[in-house]
């Protein structure tokens, strides 16, 4: 695997708040996304898969929300996790590394890391696939599952931001608890750049972390 590939993990500005104040990514659900899971919250944090020369990367929405948290990817490594199409996650955790839906899954404690070619080849034929929505097509395109918190200090890189409809109230908040906690923030006032394709997203990650 390249050194340009992380795992994404997208919320909401009053979400992000919350996470930085807590400092970790929470594995049980806001109780408002409770009902979008049909009341049966699954206690599993949602993420995806971001890495270069995705087909037709340049029309591509990077994350669901407005925020991103970015976690190094040998988190897949360190937790148990499993992969799957959009939607198809398990009702519980532990039923997804048997799950029919599952694309690819790892045992947590990992020497070195989980093949993540076949991942890749669905991610790569959904983006290929016609008649899909043009530039939601990644999005829709898998989801990666963990079932532990997500500490901010092992494993996020750094947190992206698109701000055009954030209050300035909350710009400074999201900006002192960043600082606070030592991690790599930008918050992009150009609400546009969420849509400049997904290699110049991992461009934006690489340059703020360096």
């Amino acid at each position: 695997m390249s050194s340009s590939e992380y795992i994404i993990h997208g919320t909401n500005t009053t979400n992000l708040i919350n996470i930085l104040n807590d400092g970790y990514i929470d594995n049980t659900p806001p109780k408002k996304n409770i009902m979008m899971l049909n009341d049966k919250p699954p206690k599993q944090i949602f993420t995806q898969l971001i890495y270069k020369n995705i087909p037709n990367e340049k029309i591509e929405r990077p994350l669901w929300f407005n925020c991103a948290i970015v976690l190094d990817k040998k988190i897949l490594k360190d937790y148990p996790f499993y992969a799957t199409r959009i939607g198809g996650f398990a009702d519980k955790f532990e039923n997804g590394k048997t799950n029919e839906e599952t694309i690819v899954y790892g045992e947590g404690n990992l020497s070195r890391m989980p093949n993540l070619t076949k991942l890749k080849n669905q991610i790569s034929n959904r983006l290929n696939m016609k008649g899909v929505m043009k530039g939601l097509s990644f999005i829709h395109s898998h989801e990666i599952l963990f079932n532990r918190k997500i500490s901010l200090d092992t494993y996020c890189k750094c947190i992206i931001v698109f701000g055009a409809s954030i209050s300035q109230k909350d710009k400074e908040k999201i900006e002192e608890l960043s600082n606070k906690i030592n991690i790599p923030i930008k918050i992009y006032v150009d609400k546009k750049r969420q849509f400049n394709g997904l290699d110049n997203f991992i461009d934006m990650i690489d340059k703020n972390i360096k």
